[in-house]
């Protein structure tokens, strides 16, 4: 079976359910950032957003990036801090604007 893993295919994932994933930060960043302090990050693959938000809420610049547009809705939705951009994007072939 050969799926292609486009937009498509990923906003017709998120939209079939109503949560794709727990709505909690992942471990690995939460110990990973530990002791930091805030400053910018890119999320790749941020589907809605949980790790993205929680790094925002904590003082972080978040560039949060998704191919689904759906995911990206529910993202913008659940933020309340100001300090994310949302943006869609195909990661295979999207680059980062210089900082």
């Amino acid at each position: 079976m050969n799926v292609k893993l486009d937009a498509t295919f990923w906003d017709e994932a998120y939209r079939s359910r109503n949560a794709a994933w727990s709505g909690e930060p992942n471990d690995r960043i939460v110990n990973g950032v530990e002791g930091l302090q805030p400053g910018r990050a890119l999320d790749v693959g941020c589907g809605d957003g949980a790790d993205a938000i929680w790094l925002a809420e904590r003082g972080w610049q978040v560039t949060a990036t998704d191919i689904s547009s759906i995911a990206l809705e529910r993202g913008r939705a659940n933020d309340r801090t100001g300090h994310i951009e949302w943006l869609q994007a195909d990661i295979l072939v999207w680059e980062p604007p210089p900082s």
